[in-house]
């Protein structure tokens, strides 16, 4: 994760510590998305990050999005941005693809 990223988690977390029943839902969905984001399969490119391909996957139960880049030459997945999908725009560091 990129320090923004891991800056964005632990606001996230805190949030859902502070306001919500289910207060380790954040942590136990983002530690999930992490597995699955290292074995399983690549989403769809959403925009750019930094001039990379940039993906995200939602956290169905906390309608977050975790952004990322696949670096393939060094076989590593990188977050970049963790934003909840209710703020209705995406975090300034992505530039989303151009709509069809």
């Amino acid at each position: 994760m990129t320090e923004e990223a891991q800056r964005q988690a632990r606001a996230e977390r805190n949030w859902w510590r502070a306001h919500r029943d289910a207060k380790r839902l954040f942590s136990e969905e983002l530690r999930a998305a992490r597995f699955t984001l290292a074995h399983g399969p690549k989403h769809e490119i959403y925009g750019h990050f930094d001039g990379q391909p940039v993906r995200r996957l939602l956290l169905e139960k906390t309608r977050c999005h975790l952004y990322y880049v696949v670096v393939e030459h060094e076989d590593l997945v990188r977050i970049v941005a963790v934003w909840g999908a209710m703020k209705g725009a995406n975090p300034s560091s992505i530039e989303p693809l151009p709509r069809r």
